[in-house]
């Protein structure tokens, strides 16, 4: 009885010294603000699934809207269509990844980090601004390419037709390109390069090295890279709706768009919302996969002594122009012609082909009209690009300084939470907030307002932040900590004071990779958006469904030349980046 009774002192002035140093109080709290956004559009989207009817103040329960969605006609095919979008981006992303990936670390490519400026450039364009761009070329109306070829070739119909499901996986899968290099690139270099060496001696051809040797001992990244991607593929937003959404062929991600905001019907919200849980738990099963798949890595590991020095294959003049050739049709296939299409579409009153009368009705005008319509369009979307990522880096570091610092209670279900949120596909995720902010517009107005939109991507990067931010965290020594203590500095001020500042390329890195994220976002904001909360993104997206596709391009021209200057003072400060 004495040893509790003299217990309970100690532990009750422990914790009035944690409530007396007030940077823990508050990290304490953005932790639990964090926490509850994470979960409320979990729970909020369950919670409206549940619901019978297209009115959110009903408090009955029901398994209607799974049913009625599992029951539409239409289930099956956009099943289907989704299936074969996430296969097709799938393969078409490897079929560039692993050859640029293996070009880059393998081999005595001759310049290869022009290599990586493309597929670094290439990650920062929008994909909604590619897609318009084969819109203006293909569209089977009045796209240029069909009409060049109708009137050169007296064709009787367009021979090109961009509105369907392979050019969505072509170019989707064309996309995903960049991001699964970066994730490859690091198993690449570490293969042991005395097996290469030993199939060079033998006589073995480069091609067929990289078949039989490098891809084999790579295979559980690639599969992990084609799960995590296949993930992506399946919940993107842009690609589908641009291409899709005009003639009818539905994904997923597109069907619940679809079910918000039907053409001439109400809101079909408890769909939407079911449909959505669906598509959740399909994505947090393939995360799974994906993380059991890191797992098997060891398997494939390579038993060596001390690694020799890492010595390129050599290519002959032919491998290197047949390899620069390819890497020079994917950067005008999916950077240059897009981009060229959209100055040309900005810069003429209607979709025209290029000629010498189109050249004498060149006009500013589509830029005049953007930067007019443009200005409180400005103002929202430099909120969004600040706001956003401070938000997501304040809570990421936050979160992660709770999992890896401290041994807080339920700190290991925190990091399960983190890591589960981003399973949750972004339009789900906005559907959720579409939700909480009308649930609580009578007490929070946030509905009809650009917070809305930055609390829904804000939460949706903390995973992105945080995992970069924890990595970070777990290289500093707690003898730093101990120093700071023994010297009688709080430990709230030692995070905020030593810590921080000791992980500050990691903060800085994540700030502008979220930046970057939230400029280019169309999914989350075109599900928020109002009139008086439009960004860039949901300008375009709506100047081009109105047909107004100078003044769209006009603004994605001005969208692209404000992240140039976004990555290029990313640079500036951070210097070039080591992969």
């Amino acid at each position: 009885m004495t040893t509790l009774t003299q217990a309970r002192p100690q532990l009750s002035s422990s914790s009035v010294r944690l409530l007396r140093d007030p940077i823990l109080v508050l990290v304490g709290l953005l932790v639990l603000l964090a926490t509850g956004l994470m979960l409320a559009q979990i729970l909020v989207l369950i919670w409206t699934s549940l619901r019978p009817t297209t009115r959110l103040q009903t408090a009955e329960l029901t398994l209607a809207n799974f049913i009625s969605i599992l029951q539409q006609p239409g289930f099956h095919e956009v099943f289907g269509n989704t299936l074969a979008l996430g296969i097709g981006s799938v393969a078409v992303m490897l079929a560039f990844a692993l050859p640029f990936t293996w070009l880059y670390t393998r081999t005595n490519l001759a310049h290869k980090n022009l290599l990586l400026t493309l597929l670094t450039v290439k990650i920062a364009v929008p994909g909604f601004l590619v897609a318009m761009g084969y819109i203006y070329l293909l569209n089977p109306s009045n796209g240029i390419a069909n009409r060049l070829a109708m009137d050169l070739l007296g064709l009787p119909s367009p021979p090109f037709n961009v509105y369907t499901l392979a050019w969505m996986a072509f170019l989707q899968g064309t996309a995903l390109v960049s991001p699964a290099f970066f994730m490859l690139t690091p198993t690449f270099r570490a293969i042991d390069a005395s097996l290469e060496e030993v199939a060079h001696t033998s006589g073995v051809r480069p091609l067929t090295t990289l078949r039989r040797i490098v891809v084999p001992l790579a295979t559980p990244a690639i599969i992990a890279t084609s799960i995590y991607y296949f993930i992506i593929a399946i919940e993107s937003f842009d690609y589908a709706a641009m291409l899709g959404l005009p003639v009818r062929i539905f994904v997923f991600s597109t069907w619940i768009y679809r079910l918000v905001y039907p053409p001439f019907d109400e809101p079909r919200y408890g769909e939407a919302a079911a449909l959505g849980i669906l598509m959740s738990l399909a994505a947090i099963v393939l995360t799974l996969l994906y993380l059991w798949s890191i797992r098997q890595s060891d398997r494939f590991t390579v038993v060596t002594g001390k690694r020799s020095q890492q010595r390129p294959s050599r290519m002959s003049r032919r491998g290197q122009l047949l390899a620069w050739a390819t890497i020079s049709i994917y950067a005008a296939l999916t950077l240059l012609l897009p981009l060229l299409l959209l100055v040309w579409s900005s810069l003429v009153p209607y979709l025209q082909v290029p000629s010498a009368a189109a050249l004498a009705d060149l006009t500013l005008d589509a830029y005049a009209t953007a930067l007019y319509e443009g200005i409180p369009i400005l103002a929202n979307t430099l909120a969004v690009t600040i706001l956003v990522p401070t938000l997501s880096v304040i809570w990421a570091a936050c979160l992660a300084w709770v999992m890896v610092r401290t041994r807080i209670p339920g700190r290991r279900l925190l990091d399960v939470l983190v890591m589960l949120a981003v399973a949750i596909p972004s339009i789900v995720g906005a559907l959720a907030f579409l939700y909480l902010g009308l649930a609580v517009h009578q007490v929070i107005p946030l509905y009809t307002t650009i917070w809305l939109i930055v609390l829904a991507m804000s939460t949706r990067y903390i995973t992105w932040a945080n995992r970069t931010i924890a990595n970070a965290l777990l290289q500093v020594h707690r003898e730093v900590e101990e120093a700071c203590a023994v010297s009688g500095i709080r430990r709230g001020q030692a995070m905020l004071l030593v810590l921080m500042p000791t992980v500050s390329p990691a903060l800085l890195f994540s700030w502008f990779w979220l930046a970057l994220l939230a400029l280019r976002e169309l999914t989350i904001p075109v599900m928020l958006v109002r009139p008086n909360t439009q960004v860039l993104a949901t300008a375009i997206w709506g100047f081009n469904a109105a047909g107004s596709s100078n003044v769209a391009s006009a603004m994605g021209v001005i969208l692209v030349t404000i992240i140039g200057v976004l990555v290029l003072l990313f640079h500036r400060l951070s210097g070039e980046p080591n992969i």
